[in-house]
């Protein structure tokens, strides 16, 4: 089958691989749509370390099982899915807490084994969720999920001001997930003369500025013109915590969602004079996530910028790393 490895940092290869069997508790799906996210993208640049090369990157995967291995009802076969990312024991103590995401023996679709930047991939039965979407909408179930999982762990507060550092696909998701929580306002945060500041605005962001702008802003619209209630940095830059650490009101919340794989500093002081709660969240919840994109509560269609064929997965993703693209799409 034809496969993008990763083989070191812009080392990209669209190649030849042995196309993988469903083993006992398994199933093979031929892949409709992966998308290509903020971590693959650190792969690709070397920020962020491969823990296996080559790898097949992607986990933001929908399509249809095609063949199943032992104990998996026959009945699956011919359905449109996406995958959870994480393949997990179900023994130890995270799993039986229901703490999978954590589980210590996991592993990790496209990040510590091959993904679904192929035309098929294996994944155990347990991770599946049939869906009522078309390919290129099932892969944003994933990256939503993550944002839920956010707003699980701290969920705003009705009448909150919001501040949403970051206009890629993560901020434009957490723009419309947190709308649902009636926000006095959301603030978009974009760097100047932004190509995706247009997205931000249809989306229903109460005002689009730069960072300089949000911090004017901030005297004029937050409780003493002290800070924003909720900030979520969103950037994928190293930058991006000491900026939301500026935006926050003291006892306020930082949601932090960049996964850029980079070490950084920022004023510690500051964080404990404020008292600032930081909440770090990753993988989330399918099933509200599916409801949402069914429903069409969340728009994600406005969201894609480019598509491109499994064969042109390089120029893809060197199309994904440019200002004006938020979600690239591969289709095998």
């Amino acid at each position: 089958m034809l496969a993008a490895r990763l083989y070191g940092p812009y080392d990209l290869k669209v190649e030849e691989v042995e196309k993988p069997s469903p083993i006992k508790n398994w199933v093979l799906i031929k892949v409709e749509a992966v998308g290509i996210c903020g971590t693959d993208k650190a792969f690709y640049k070397g920020t962020y370390k491969l823990p296996k090369a080559p790898l097949i990157l992607g986990h933001e995967i929908c399509g249809k099982v095609i063949e199943v291995g032992e104990n998996v009802p026959r009945e699956i076969i011919g359905k449109r899915v996406v995958t959870e990312i994480n393949i997990v024991c179900g023994r130890c103590w995270f799993c039986s807490h229901s703490l999978y995401t954590h589980c210590p023996y996991r592993e990790t679709l496209g990040i510590t084994v091959d993904g679904g930047m192929a035309e098929y991939v294996a994944v155990p039965f347990n991770n599946l969720h049939v869906v009522d979407l078309e390919p290129e909408v099932g892969v944003f179930v994933e990256p939503l999920a993550a944002v839920i999982e956010m707003v699980k762990l701290e969920p705003p507060l009705p009448g909150f001001n919001i501040a949403i550092l970051g206009s890629g696909n993560i901020g434009l998701l957490a723009l419309q997930v947190l709308r649902l929580y009636a926000p006095s306002n959301i603030v978009v945060i974009v760097r100047k003369d932004s190509p995706k500041a247009k997205f931000a605005e249809k989306l229903g962001a109460d005002y689009v500025v730069t960072f300089e702008e949000a911090m004017e802003l901030r005297r004029k619209i937050t409780p003493e013109g002290q800070g924003y209630d909720y900030v979520v940095e969103a950037t994928g830059n190293p930058q991006g915590l000491s900026l939301a650490l500026k935006l926050v009101r003291p006892r306020g919340v930082i949601a932090a969602k960049s996964t850029h794989g980079i070490h950084v500093s920022f004023n510690y002081t500051e964080m404990v004079v404020k008292e600032i709660k930081i909440i770090g969240s990753r993988c989330g919840p399918f099933p509200p996530a599916i409801k949402l994109l069914e429903k069409g509560m969340i728009q994600v269609k406005e969201l894609i910028t480019s598509i491109f064929s499994l064969r042109e997965a390089i120029t893809a993703f060197k199309k994904s790393l440019e200002r004006s693209q938020v979600k690239v799409i591969v289709k095998p």
